[in-house]
This record gives structure tokens, sequence and C-alpha cells, in this order.
């Protein structure tokens, strides 16, 4: 369980990462209301096509490749209704499922005689990186840290993104501020990290793809693709015969 812990943060920064709780230019005007990107600077453009896009129910899939290594994602979530499923490779098969503050989690690593594992977020610490892991409101990202853009054509656009930026964007109670800063470390240039976007008619970001060139192990390339927005997303708790609570031990570290 504890070398499923850092993995599982990873899956779910993939899979929120591109900008929950991102700063516009206008902190006053909710996503669903700010202007058409057409009215916005490219930057802006962008940033608000997150805020779009994660503003209700949507599908997502992500996928994060470092030299032969890659993770694969693919799923669902609701952040108003506190929902997701997520499955996917990391490298291991792992599958994700959060309602409430019930969190199930099924994968090679656990430790346990059941195929899932059930934690109760609302038992483990406000520092928990797990439990941060599922705050859809503390979660920012490579958006956050969005330095110029530009639009291409077709809905496309390309920038810059700096990540000490986006690590000061991040919430400080986020446990994801320590993730980007660590990012920081590995990079190259930390504060030029190039990024790809495309927006839809609706400026709801559809496509999101950055490469951190790091010292140490060659290019980290991340792409991330939303669809479905506004589909109802429906999460079911695993079989009751397949799933244990985790112990109290387990709290210790989560």
């Amino acid at each position: 369980m504890r070398r499923l812990i850092p993995t599982l943060s990873i899956v779910l920064a993939v899979a929120l990462v591109g900008g929950c709780g991102t700063n516009s230019d206008n902190p006053g005007t909710s996503a669903s209301a700010a202007p058409a990107p057409s009215k916005l600077e490219p930057a802006a453009a962008v940033k608000q096509g997150m805020d779009r896009s994660l503003a209700g129910p949507v599908s997502m899939a992500a996928s994060v490749k470092a030299g032969n290594q890659s993770i694969t994602l693919s799923g669902k979530m609701d952040p108003a209704a506190r929902a997701i499923q997520i499955s996917g490779k990391a490298p291991e098969p792992i599958e994700v499922r959060l309602i409430g503050d019930a969190a199930y989690i099924k994968s090679e690593s656990m430790e346990g005689e059941k195929p899932w594992m059930k934690i109760d977020l609302s038992k483990l610490k406000p520092s928990s990186t797990l439990r941060q892991s599922f705050d859809f409101k503390s979660q920012t990202g490579l958006i956050g840290g969005v330095v110029s853009a530009q639009e291409v054509g077709g809905g496309r656009y390309t920038g810059v993104a700096d990540l000490n930026k986006a690590a000061e964007a991040a919430s400080a109670e986020a446990g994801m501020r320590e993730g980007i800063e660590s990012s920081a470390k590995l990079a190259k240039d930390p504060t030029a990290i190039p990024f790809e976007a495309t927006l839809d008619a609706d400026g709801r970001m559809t496509v999101l793809s950055y490469t951190i060139a790091t010292k140490s192990l060659g290019d980290l390339v991340t792409e991330m693709r939303m669809s479905d927005f506004g589909q109802p997303v429906t999460v079911q708790a695993p079989p009751a015969g397949d799933t244990e609570a985790a112990s109290d031990e387990m709290y210790a570290f989560l």
C-alpha cells in the first residue's frame, strides 16, 4: 500500500493537473459567464478554456510518457458531485472511484485480501497527499503558469508556461504545489514549458499537451483530451463482497 500512494497521487494529478481552480483575469466572473474566447486575448482564452471544461461533468483521457515509461488513463468526473471514475496503467493496471468522501482503489499494489480498498477521505489529515489529490478546488497545474499564448487557427493555441508561476498559483494547502515545484527542479528551463491547446466553439478546452525537457529523464510528454461536456456522470461503488475497508494502521500513513 505504501508504494501505491505516490503512484495514485500521480494518477490523480495527471487527471486533474490541467487547471481546476485556475485564476482568470477576472476572478469575479464564473467560467460559464466568461466572455467568448474570441473576445479574450490568447492567454486568457486558454486559462478560461480549462475553467469552462471543468465547470461541469466531463470525460478525460490522458497520457504521460518519459523514455520507455508511460502512464495512460481514461475516465469521467463531476467536480460538483465529487464523483470520479478513472482506469488505466501507471504502469500497472489501476482503477479509482470516488463517491463523495468514499474512495475505492483497485491495484496489484494493494495489500488487502479483496480486490478493492475503501478509504474514507474524511479520516485523512488535511495535509494528506492522497486527500489533496481528490480536492478539485485545490488543483491547479500548468495552466496556472501560462505566460504567453497565440492563436494559430482552428481553435488551436500554442504558448509557454512557467512552472514557477504555476507553483505560486497553486493553493498552499493543495499538495500540488510541491509536485509542481519538483517538476520545476527537474526541468532544464522551468520558465519556458511549451504547450499546445485546442478550444471548441464554446471556448472549452478539448486538448492540452506540453513537454517538459528534464535534466536527467529526457522529455516528459503529457497529453490530455476532454469530451462529453455536461453528460451525466454516474459512479457506482464496487460490490461489497469485493471491497474491504482500509485498516486504522493504513490511515496513519495515507
